[in-house]
């Protein structure tokens, strides 16, 4: 999944997993998150997904 750097607005290729999506029968805090840096720069970034 290709994100911007909020740093230096390079283009950062992140790998996040397939999941189901939101369900409506399922507990609602299932958000899971990922870290990964940005080449350029070395910006940490943070994503959270479902």
């Amino acid at each position: 999944m290709p994100i911007g750097c909020p740093e230096c607005d390079s283009t950062v290729d992140a790998a996040v997993p397939a999941g189901p999506g939101l369900v409506a029968d399922r507990e609602p805090t299932r958000l899971r998150g990922t870290e990964t840096t940005c080449r350029n720069c070395g910006h940490e970034l943070e994503l959270y997904f479902y």
